[in-house]
This record gives structure tokens, C-alpha cells and sequence, in this order.
């Protein structure tokens, strides 16, 4: 007589529906937050959002836990959003120290400025975060660093240099072009876009420089360096 020991517990078909449904809610609310925040700016409350999906509030919260898990969901997004601009321009790095650095601050400087809302929507709510939240500005911050330092670890270790110095050289660089470009995107002073782009990437070649200097190594940034295939 067979135990049945190797039979896992019926599934239940409404459930698995339910799941379904909420989880296509959920991204459609999503997408609705998304244009809300456009709309409305970081500060976009639930009300608004569930008035742009065309829902009531109590009705939202039948897809999400609270206000939190809206914010998670859509954290989500928004980081989803950026690494798939970034992630090209990071994973195949080419030409030479001076193109490559300036195509890697163009593509965050384009995409943070043409999407500021959305950016201070995940950092706002990271300031103001419960530790047990999880918090999407600092894991783009640390995807996009530790993509950036492979391309640094890469070139440096090509060179014959300590490819160690790539992880905090990578997360000095990228924070010093988002807190540039967030300050920039509400006090532009008299520098337009283009010009903070040639500002930020000659300020990075700068660092850069310094580096390959210290080491006794003279790079000309218009040279051009092989190509590097690095994994996502």
C-alpha cells in the first residue's frame, strides 16, 4: 500500500488565482504610483495614488500590508528602472578612460535629472526609514557602485595596479555624482546640463588620475583601452 508520503498537498485553484490577481494589482498600482509621483511629486501620498489607479484607498490596501509595502513595491521599481539604464554602459565599458567615464556619468546624470521625482521619492523615504525597512536608495547606490568597480578593478588590475583601492574608489565616485547632480537638479546655477556632465566626469578623472599617479603610472585619458566584458 503506497504511504502517498511523496505527494505534496492539493493546490488550492482559487488561491493560486487570488495570488495571481493581486500580484498583477499590485504592479498595476505600481505603474500608477509612478505617474502619481510625476504628477504630484515625492511627497505623493496613498490617497493620490490609489485616485491615479483608480481605486479607492481601502481598496488599495486589500493589495498591499500598508504604506510601507507600497513604498517597498515601487522602491522596487524605481531601482529597477535606473539599473537597466546603467546597467549597459556598465557591463561593457569601451573606448578610452575619457569616453568611458564620461558615458557612465551621462546615462545617471540624464536618467536622475529627467526622473528627479522619482529619486527623491526612494531617498525621502530612506531618511525617514524603520531600520527594518529595506531601503532601495542605498541598494541602487550599492548596485551601481559594485557594477562601477569591476570596470575600475578591471582596468587597474590590467595595468599591474592593486585592483583592491576599486571598491572605495567606486563608492566615493558615485556619490559624489549623485549628491552633485541631486544639489544641481534644484540649484543649476548658471552650469546647464552638458556642462555639469563635462564637470563631474573631468572631477572623476581627476580621482582617477591621482590614483594611476601615486602609482608612478602616466595614463593619457584620450588613449584607448580594451574592452571589458563585465558580468551583471
Amino acid at each position: 500500500m503506497a504511504d502517498g508520503g511523496g505527494q505534496g498537498k492539493p493546490v488550492d485553484g482559487r488561491a493560486a488565482r487570488w495570488a495571481g490577481q493581486r500580484e498583477k494589482r499590485r504592479a498595476e498600482v505600481v505603474t500608477a504610483a509612478l505617474a502619481a509621483i510625476g504628477e504630484h511629486g515625492p511627497w505623493v501620498s496613498t490617497e493620490r495614488i490609489a485616485e491615479r489607479a483608480g481605486i479607492s484607498r481601502p481598496r488599495l490596501y486589500r493589495h498591499f500590508d500598508d504604506a510601507d509595502d507600497v513604498y517597498g513595491a515601487v522602491g522596487r521599481r524605481i531601482s529597477e528602472l535606473i539599473i537597466a539604464e546603467m546597467v549597459p554602459v556598465l557591463t561593457g565599458p569601451s573606448g578610452s578612460a575619457r569616453e568611458i567615464i564620461t558615458r557612465i556619468v551621462r546615462t545617471f546624470v540624464v536618467w536622475m535629472t529627467e526622473n528627479v521625482s522619482l529619486y527623491h521619492y526612494v531617498v525621502s523615504r530612506s531618511v525617514e526609514a524603520d531600520p527594518d525597512r529595506r531601503l532601495w536608495a542605498v541598494d541602487i547606490r550599492a548596485r551601481i557602485s559594485g557594477l562601477l568597480g569591476k570596470v575600475i578593478g578591471g582596468y587597474l588590475a590590467l595595468l599591474g595596479l592593486d585592483a583592491r583601492l576599486a571598491d572605495p574608489l567606486s563608492f566615493g565616485l558615485v556619490g559624489m555624482v549623485e549628491a552633485t547632480t541631486a544639489r544641481w537638479s534644484v540649484e543649476p546655477g548658471e552650469l546647464d546640463r552638458a556642462e555639469l556632465v563635462e564637470r563631474l566626469s573631468d572631477w572623476a578623472w581627476g580621482v582617477l588620475d591621482d590614483v594611476l599617479r601615486a602609482a608612478g603610472l602616466e595614463l593619457d585619458p584620450d588613449l584607448p583601452l580594451p574592452p571589458l566584458t563585465i558580468p551583471e
